[in-house]
């Protein structure tokens, strides 16, 4: 465990220190040789100033090399803190997710740094707008956290991506204001009737909790579903990086849908991503990655009316 005073010192010299953020990377587009559009939603625990604990650049190393050769379209970051560790995976991955955006709300120096949310992909999106939480609490009022809407096209069907973190800690008030917010000032501003609407990230809300979780799909009108094998995305009993004494085993990160009637087929599962080798033996992130494939009802991209981007 470290001292927070020195975190948090360590967290202000790395927002102070790092560089400004670059255009995102882009190259030719990337055709899709598949009907299933593979999303994979992870928290990577890359905090910021820290990079030489808890292994970061060595796991970021290691992530890149299991995520390079995946067939995910799209990979959503959160907790993608780290300048450092962003970097490494940042071109590791360029040559098979070549479009890539964020971190979403950028460093504020000397005491606020970004949200942590960052996006790669195999084809282009457009991001059409990004939101600041005007409400955090604890040491989440380091980060800018927030929630970003992006817009892309998959086999001619149009679809809406947004991504977020919601508070870890406080009451649970503050992330239902939160959810709110997504709803007032990117989901209801950028809806449209016939494109589905993919909320993903990591929620901090169990889905065990029989009052937040159902106030939290209403308030975000979506919809969960089923969890292929184990649904544990936040493991303090058995995750190398996040095991407690007196720890559980929690589901808080989701790829949720609205407007599912677009939406033919979708399969959840998640994935631990475990190293075992000379160079790492444990998890790659106190978080396990939730992931989801997939099947738009039929191309609507003929249908669209994009006139309030």
């Amino acid at each position: 465990m470290f001292n927070k005073t020195f975190l948090i010192v360590l967290m202000i010299l790395q927002i102070i220190t790092e560089p400004l953020e670059s255009k995102p990377i882009e190259s030719e587009i990337v055709p899709s040789q598949s009907e299933k559009l593979k999303i994979l939603s992870w928290n990577i625990y890359m905090l910021p100033g820290i990079s030489l604990f808890n292994g970061n650049t060595k796991r970021a190393k290691l992530i890149a090399e299991k995520l390079h050769n995946t067939d995910y379209q799209i990979i959503v970051f959160q907790e993608a803190f780290s300048s450092v560790c962003r970097g490494i995976l940042s071109k590791a991955l360029k040559d098979t997710y070549p479009y890539q955006y964020g971190p979403v709300n950028k460093n504020h120096p000397p005491f606020k740094t970004n949200s942590g949310l960052w996006v790669v992909s195999k084809f282009p999106l457009e991001e059409l707008d990004e939101i600041r939480y005007n409400v955090s609490k604890g040491y989440d009022k380091i980060a800018r956290k927030g929630a970003a809407i992006f817009q892309g096209q998959f086999n001619g069907t149009e679809f809406q991506l947004i991504t977020t973190h919601l508070q870890a800690d406080a009451t649970s008030e503050i992330r239902e204001r939160q959810c709110n917010e997504i709803m007032d000032k990117l989901l209801n501003k950028y809806y449209q009737p016939n494109i589905p609407q993919i909320i993903c990230g990591d929620f901090n809300i169990e889905m065990d909790n029989k009052k937040d979780y159902p106030v939290m799909l209403q308030t975000l009108d979506a919809t969960n579903g089923e969890i292929t094998g184990d649904r544990t995305t936040y493991d303090e009993v058995f995750n190398t990086l996040g095991r407690k004494s007196e720890g559980k085993r929690k589901t808080i990160d989701y790829v949720l849908i609205r407007n599912e009637q677009w939406i033919k087929e979708i399969k959840r599962c998640v994935n631990t991503f475990y190293e075992e080798s000379s160079r790492y033996i444990g998890h790659l992130s106190d978080h396990y990655a939730m992931e989801a494939e997939l099947v738009f009802v039929e191309s609507n991209v003929n249908q669209l009316s994009i006139s309030n981007r």
